[in-house]
């Protein structure tokens, strides 16, 4: 269970909740964002982010081991669950309605 927060581009903040045991990837296309992804398994990279922990409490979780480099700022949304809160730091779009 979690709270994600990102930004439109344009200054606005958004926020929404993470079910447990979904991945971040799947929580972001339920709420109607365009997320780039092709493997869903943690070896492309495509949907790879940058985020940041909002309290020392969050974690991060993955399904599968990630086989894509990544810093410590960046996370795989296609096979990571997290817990606590965190910032997107990418600017994300709505989906089309």
């Amino acid at each position: 269970m979690a709270w994600i927060f990102y930004s439109d581009g344009k200054l606005n903040l958004h926020k929404f909740y993470l079910h447990q045991q979904e991945t971040l990837l799947a929580g972001l296309l339920r709420v109607g964002i365009k997320a780039q992804f092709e493997c869903r398994q943690g070896y492309c990279g495509v949907c790879k982010v940058k985020y940041r922990a909002l309290n020392a409490k969050t974690r991060l979780d993955y399904t599968l081991s990630p086989l894509v480099m990544l810093a410590e700022d960046e996370l795989l949304p296609c096979c990571c669950r997290v817990q606590g809160a965190l910032v997107i730091k990418t600017a994300i779009t709505q989906a089309d309605s």
